[in-house]
């Protein structure tokens, strides 16, 4: 049985233990939805400014493709909410992902209450 003597000290660095290898970076970071957050951003920006077009000049516009144009923004409010509910499980940038969270909810929002109530009152 060795003695304490012959025991190595705990608080020394261990000079005959060879480093351990690295394991290899992962390909891309898990998390990583910036792509996606801007994807909601970017279209809930369109959207709200359509509906804010929309409503200031509805009293004296006309507009002959409005229904296409409308279908095109819904489809866009569509696009920023999946992609902003997406963005929730962002595991970095999520300052931009709640960014774009809001971006889609609010886009989707205004599509229901402004976009629903105007083209019924443009197509009449």
């Amino acid at each position: 049985m060795p003695t304490e003597d012959d025991l190595p000290d705990s608080l020394e660095p261990g000079e005959s233990v060879p480093p351990r290898d690295e394991p290899p970076a992962p390909p891309s970071p898990r998390g990583d939805l910036r792509v996606v957050s801007i994807i909601a951003i970017v279209t809930g920006a369109i959207v709200v400014a359509w509906h804010i077009f929309l409503v200031s000049v509805s009293a004296v516009a006309e507009f002959d493709q409005l229904l296409w144009i409308q279908l095109g923004i819904w489809v866009l409010a569509l696009v920023s909410f999946v992609t902003g509910i997406l963005s929730l499980n962002a595991r970095m940038a999520r300052e931009l992902a709640a960014a774009g969270f809001i971006a889609g909810v609010a886009a989707f929002l205004l599509s229901l209450s402004i976009g629903l109530f105007s083209t019924a009152v443009f197509l009449n």
